[in-house]
């Protein structure tokens, strides 16, 4: 299986072998080790190395739950927060990586030219937790659990290193639709940069193919993607957009392609019909915030970001002493877009509100 996932990755995207070799090298483990890890989520969850593989369906549910996002906008507010879930030994570990990477020939071959700035488990490659990139784009991760998984497909974490190259709105969707992924996952995203033509899509509906004219009248700028594997290799995706209060009476919401103002994630698929393991502390989450007000400023979305009121299945996480296994939230990241900012806070964001570090995004 993982060779099968190596032919695949180093016949199409070379660039990225080459980086997990320099993780290898650089921390002096074995590359077959740090090839693992960047499969973490397939190896996790299948039960065979046949060429389709089914998830195992009678597992610990209460181990499958991690990231949580929350977005704000309107004339006051335009947040986008990711409360990063994992285990309590990567709370010390994870780190920070900035970096520009030139472009390089691999037989003909140009890799893409990247400058991001990501957060980072240790042997991983970028992209999978939260970040930014030049281009303004800003993003976190949530998992998913679809009980499909196919194995000649690329790895979730791949395409998660992919998106980081985007360089506008089109090839980052075009990457959602046509690179076949192995395993599901959704992405938050918004845009901090000032050029709008980098925001320009040819699609305009809840699912690619159904271009309304009338949806480019609402220029959003913060998103939810939906990615699901199917047995043909044929991505599943669906895009819903965050937009101001002002815009919603634009047009009708008959496909449930846009909120007005406020929208939150969890670790389940909220519009792609799949069959899914639906973890009880992502349907708690989401229970839980549901019962909170919407947030009107800053200080009450945080304060939804680290709400503890479900002992048993918070929005913001703590390791239980009699349950190693637990999550906890590591890091919270706030992108305050108007301002252009990344702020990272490693404590419950409503202790004091002030971030560890703030960061600078474009």
């Amino acid at each position: 299986m993982i060779n099968g996932y190596y032919n695949l990755i180093v016949k199409n995207y070379p660039w990225y072998v080459d980086e997990m070799r320099g993780i290898s090298i650089g921390s002096e483990i074995n590359f077959d080790w740090i090839m693992a890890i960047n499969i973490r989520v397939e190896l996790m969850h299948v039960v065979s190395s046949q060429t389709d593989v089914k998830l195992k369906t009678r597992r610990d549910q209460e181990t499958l739950k991690e990231c949580s996002d929350f977005m704000l906008f309107d004339d006051q507010n335009n947040f986008l927060i990711h409360n990063e879930d994992a285990a309590p030994s990567i709370y010390k570990s994870a780190y920070l990586v900035s970096c520009k990477i030139s472009s390089s020939d691999y037989q003909g071959v140009s890799s893409p030219e990247e400058e991001f700035t990501c957060y980072c488990y240790p042997g991983h490659l970028p992209g999978n937790a939260f970040g930014f990139n030049s281009a303004g784009f800003v993003f976190g991760v949530n998992a998913t659990y679809p009980k499909l998984m196919v194995t000649n497909s690329f790895p979730r974490q791949i395409l998660n290193r992919l998106m980081l190259s985007a360089k506008n709105l089109k090839y980052l969707e075009k990457i959602f639709r046509t690179v076949p992924c192995s395993y599901g996952f959704c992405m938050n995203i918004g845009f901090a940069g000032d050029d709008p033509n980098i925001l320009e899509s040819d699609w305009n509906s809840e699912f690619f193919g159904d271009n309304s004219e009338s949806r480019l009248q609402i220029n959003p700028h913060l998103f939810n993607y939906e990615i699901a594997p199917t047995e043909n290799s044929q991505n599943t995706v669906s895009k819903h957009c965050i937009i101001s209060p002002k815009m919603f009476s634009i047009d009708k919401n008959e496909d449930n392609f846009f909120t007005s103002q406020y929208y939150y994630h969890f670790n389940h698929y909220e519009r792609i019909k799949i069959d899914e393991v639906l973890n009880m502390s992502s349907m708690r989450r989401k229970e839980r915030t549901e019962l909170i007000s919407p947030p009107t400023n800053l200080k009450e979305l945080l304060d939804i970001t680290s709400d503890t009121a479900d002992s048993s299945y918070p929005i913001f996480r703590t390791p239980r002493k009699n349950d190693p296994s637990e999550l906890q939230t590591i890091a919270t990241a706030l992108f305050d877009l108007n301002r252009k900012t990344l702020s990272i806070f490693v404590k419950k964001p409503s202790d004091s509100y002030q971030p560890l570090v703030k960061i600078r995004i474009c």
